[in-house]
């Protein structure tokens, strides 16, 4: 009996320094992204982000061989939230306009604060990747998982599968550049509800596949 809490707590320190080791990670990529906010990408060096996060030049390094590493690991990312966001959206039992106006103001929240780091990988460029082929290879992965998720089923779309792709796609665009634009690009929206605009927009997109009366106000 005597011998086993040390026993568990010599299981737990693993655990431990693992979560050390993220959160200096989240660390060196908070700091990432305030460096590359205010200066050029060229211009900005590693002891720079070691100085941004609080940590040193070495255990910049110890996480990342160079700036490429860091902007994929942005990049991973606003992936990885897209990924969220639209399993959100295809979890939602039978989408009506409220369904979709209230899974869109979530987005909205969820995607703000990552704004800085869409404003990096956009002044990056291609950069974030290497190479154009891979960033357009991930692209289109991403994308196609996500209308998958949309179209997937139990989900029933009135339209040919082919249609129910293409619709599917077009919403996931259409939320990703105005959430973009809008958000981390810095578009003035004028109008008095450009959720409820949006929302309009996707339903009219995914119709085939909604349920339920038209709930916007008159």
């Amino acid at each position: 009996m005597g011998n086993r809490a040390p026993a568990r707590e010599e299981n737990a320190r693993p655990s431990l320094r693992e979560e050390h080791k993220r959160l200096t990670r989240e660390r060196v990529l908070e700091g990432a992204v305030a460096v590359f906010g205010a200066k050029s990408l060229v211009d900005v060096t590693m002891e720079d982000i070691a100085w941004a996060a609080g940590v040193t030049r070495a255990t910049v390094y110890a996480y990342f061989p160079g700036k490429a590493e860091i902007l994929q690991a942005l990049l991973a990312r606003v992936y990885d939230l897209a990924d969220e966001v639209y399993g959100d959206l295809a979890a939602v039992p039978e989408w009506t306009r409220r369904d979709v106006r209230a899974w869109l103001e979530g987005a909205v929240a969820r995607w703000r604060p990552m704004a800085p780091v869409i404003r990096v990988l956009t002044a990056a460029g291609g950069t974030a990747l290497g190479d154009a082929d891979r960033a357009r290879d991930r692209s289109l992965a991403a994308h196609e998982h996500y209308v998958k998720l949309l179209t997937g089923a139990p989900r029933q779309w009135d339209a040919p599968p082919a249609e129910a792709r293409q619709r599917a796609l077009m919403a996931v665009l259409q939320v990703e550049s105005f959430l973009t634009m809008w958000l981390a690009g810095g578009w003035p929206v004028e109008t008095a509800d450009p959720v409820g605009l949006l929302a309009d927009a996707v339903c009219h997109l995914l119709a085939p596949a909604m349920t339920g009366p038209d709930d916007r106000p008159r």
